[in-house]
């Protein structure tokens, strides 16, 4: 006797990366994001370089545990400009995901750390620049940014991107339809005013208490292909 279909949901999720990448022909997305208890995810004003952290450090090294199980990592300029992450894993052994950058108009400086040679880095942009160490210039499409990065990612087989941009490159991933799951980190502190939270279309999935903070998933259930 055969039985189908045993424990299929479990085997899709635990495969989700490998189906999705094969089926809708792109990375699977996931969108990460801290905010505080009144829904601001940053000050209007912060120091350039400076990152504004509001996580607990539980958090913080749980998010290092998830940029290596990823293939790569995504930023907008905002954040590769006034935050200057690393975006490598450091409180947690592992592979370290391909760093990638958006920035049009190759405004962000050398002296930046994505661009310290730690990791490999490819930088989506409409400019010409030739490759330099560890980094790598893309062309690109604006006009089709979004499509057109993922495109670009499922050529070089990347199965997987973690997104920790800015409000701005979040929702407009989530403007497009163009993600699988969220990861938000709800915070204890409030600030009474700031950048606004990215908003989600889709009821939250679960939670979890995180040491101070509350972990929120979200998944999206109607995909664009």
């Amino acid at each position: 006797t055969v039985k189908v279909g045993v424990l299929e949901e479990d085997c899709k999720s635990s495969h989700k990366r490998f189906f999705t990448f094969h089926e809708q022909k792109r990375p699977y997305i996931i969108l990460k994001s801290a905010e505080t208890h009144d829904g601001f995810i940053a000050p209007l004003e912060q120091e350039s370089g400076k990152p504004f952290w509001i996580t607990s450090p539980e958090s913080k090294k749980l998010v290092h545990k998830w940029r290596t199980e990823e293939a790569s990592i995504l930023v907008g300029t905002n954040t590769a400009e006034k935050d200057d992450p690393s975006l490598t894993a450091r409180l947690w052994e592992g592979n370290q995901p391909l760093r990638l950058i958006i920035d049009r108009n190759l405004r962000l400086k050398d002296s930046l750390q994505v661009f310290d040679d730690s990791a490999k880095t490819l930088v989506f942009t409409e400019e010409s620049k030739e490759n330099s160490g560890s980094t790598e210039y893309q062309n690109i499409d604006f006009s089709t940014l979004h499509k057109g990065m993922m495109n670009k990612l499922y050529k070089r087989n990347i199965h997987s991107v973690i997104i920790e941009g800015g409000r701005e490159t979040l929702q407009s991933f989530i403007d497009a339809n163009l993600w699988d799951e969220a990861r938000v980190f709800v915070c204890a502190i409030n600030l009474k005013k700031g950048i606004s939270a990215p908003i989600f279309n889709v009821k939250q999935k679960s939670e979890e208490r995180i040491s101070t903070d509350v972990l929120r998933w979200y998944h999206n259930s109607s995909l664009v292909s």
